[in-house]
C-alpha cells in the first residue's frame, strides 16, 4: 500500500492536481458563480440561472467569452481533493481528525452528484376523493405511444429532452417507429381549429394544429410548451406525419394493421410505489383577506404491498415514504368552487448522503480540535 502510494505521489499529473493553488482557484470561482447566479436569477428566473451557472460545464457571456460553469469547477475541485488525499494527507493516528474531515468533504461531492443526476421532481394534482399512483414532471416532456382507451394502457414513452431532428424512436411492441422532423423545446401552435384525423389531409393532429413556430424559452420552465413533427412508419405501407404539441389535451390517433394507437407529447410521468388518495383539503385564510394563511391535505397512502394509513400533509410537514417525499405545494379552485390540491413528489435515492457527509465532517473537525487541545495541554 505504501509503495503504491509513493508511486502515485511521484506522478507529475497527480502532484499538479494536488496543488493548493487549484483549491484556491476553485473556491474563488465557486464564490463568483454563486454571487453571479444569485443576481442573474432576479432578471432571468431561477431555472435559467441554474441551467447557465450551476448545471453547465462552460457557458458564454458577453457573446464570445467562455466561463467555467459550476459542474466543471466542482469536478476539478473533486479531483483536487482526491489527489490531496493521495499526496498531502498524513495517514497517522495523530491526524485522524483531518483524515475524517477530508473524506467527509469528498462524500459531499458524491451526494451532490447523486442528487443532480438521481432526483426526480414531479407533482400530483388531486381533487377530493381522487386517487393516483402516477405523478407528472414540472418541465420535462416525453413522447408517448399507447393503445387502449385513449392510449391510457400499455404506454411506451421516450424522454423528449435533447430530442433532435433525425432521432428515431422505436416502438417494437407495436411494430412502429417515429422519426423526429422538427422539434422545438418551446413553441407556439397555429391551426384551423378542427382535428385532422386522416392521413390524406397531410398531417395527423388531434386538435387541428397545422404549423408550429419556435419561440424563446421562458424564465419559468413550466411555461415552455414543446412541439414537434414526427414521421410514423409501421408494417406495410404505413407512413404518416403526426404533429404533436404539449398544449393539447387529446392524443393523436394512428391506425395501423386494423388497430388504433394514440400518440401524445406530454409531461413526463413517474409511477410511484403507492396510491395516494385525497380525502380532505382545507385552507385557512388571513382575517378579512383572500390570502391563504395555510393549507393542508388529508391523504390516504396505500403502498403496493397492501395496507394503508392516513397522513396530514401541510406546508411544513411532508409525507415521507422510503425514497419519496411528498410536500404540500399549492392548490386551486375551479369555476364551480371545487378545490384541488397540488402535491410535490420528490424521489431522491441519496437523500441521506448529505446528512452522513455533514455528520462525518463535523465529527472529523471535532476530533481534530479535541486532539489539538489535548496536545496543547500536554505541552
Amino acid at each position: 500500500m505504501n509503495a503504491t502510494r509513493k508511486k502515485l505521489q511521484c506522478n507529475p499529473a497527480i502532484k499538479f492536481c494536488a496543488s493548493m493553488n487549484i483549491t484556491l482557484v476553485c473556491l474563488i470561482l465557486l464564490f463568483i458563480l454563486t454571487l453571479w447566479g444569485t443576481i442573474d436569477q432576479v432578471y432571468n428566473g431561477l431555472y435559467l440561472a441554474q441551467q447557465r451557472f450551476f448545471n453547465s460545464f462552460v457557458f458564454i457571456f458577453g457573446g464570445f467569452i467562455p466561463f467555467p460553469g459550476a459542474q466543471l469547477v466542482l469536478w476539478v475541485f473533486f479531483i483536487n481533493l482526491v489527489c490531496v488525499a493521495i499526496v498531502r494527507l498524513v495517514y497517522k493516528w495523530s491526524h485522524i481528525g483531518l483524515i475524517v474531515t477530508h473524506f467527509g468533504l469528498l462524500l459531499f461531492f458524491v451526494a451532490a452528484f447523486v442528487t443532480l443526476h438521481g432526483v426526480e421532481e414531479s407533482h400530483l394534482t388531486l381533487m377530493e376523493g381522487e386517487a393516483a399512483n402516477v405523478s407528472s414532471a414540472y418541465h420535462d416532456w416525453e413522447v408517448a405511444l399507447g393503445k387502449g382507451a385513449e392510449g391510457g394502457k400499455d404506454v411506451v414513452a421516450y424522454d423528449a429532452r435533447g430530442l433532435r431532428s433525425g432521432d428515431q424512436l422505436a416502438f417494437p411492441e407495436y411494430g412502429l417507429t417515429a422519426t423526429a422532423g422538427q422539434y422545438y423545446p418551446s413553441a407556439e401552435a397555429y391551426g384551423a381549429g378542427k382535428p385532422s384525423p386522416e392521413p390524406e389531409t397531410g398531417i395527423i393532429n388531434a386538435s387541428g394544429i397545422q404549423t408550429l413556430k419556435a419561440v424563446a424559452l421562458e424564465k419559468e420552465p413550466e411555461k415552455n410548451i414543446p412541439g414537434g413533427l414526427f414521421t410514423v412508419r409501421g408494417a406495410g405501407p404505413l407512413e404518416v406525419s403526426v404533429l404533436l404539441y404539449g398544449g393539447e389535451t387529446e392524443p393523436a390517433k394512428i391506425t395501423s394493421g386494423g388497430k388504433t394507437y394514440f400518440m401524445q407529447l406530454r409531461r413526463k410521468r413517474f409511477p410511484t410505489p403507492f396510491i395516494l388518495r385525497l380525502k380532505d383539503f382545507t385552507v385557512e385564510w388571513y382575517p378579512n383577506t383572500e390570502i391563504a394563511r395555510s393549507y393542508k391535505s388529508l391523504v390516504e397512502i396505500t403502498p403496493a404491498g397492501g395496507g394503508s394509513r392516513e397522513v396530514l400533509i401541510s406546508m411544513n410537514k411532508p409525507l415521507r415514504y422510503k425514497n419519496f417525499t411528498v410536500y404540500q405545494s399549492s392548490y386551486s379552485v375551479d369555476r364551480f368552487g371545487r378545490e384541488s390540491s397540488t402535491l410535490a413528489v420528490v424521489k431522491n435515492a441519496g437523500r441521506l448522503l448529505p446528512y452522513f457527509a455533514s455528520f462525518i465532517t463535523f465529527g472529523g473537525l471535532a476530533l481534530h480540535f479535541l486532539l489539538m487541545a489535548f496536545r496543547t495541554k500536554r505541552e
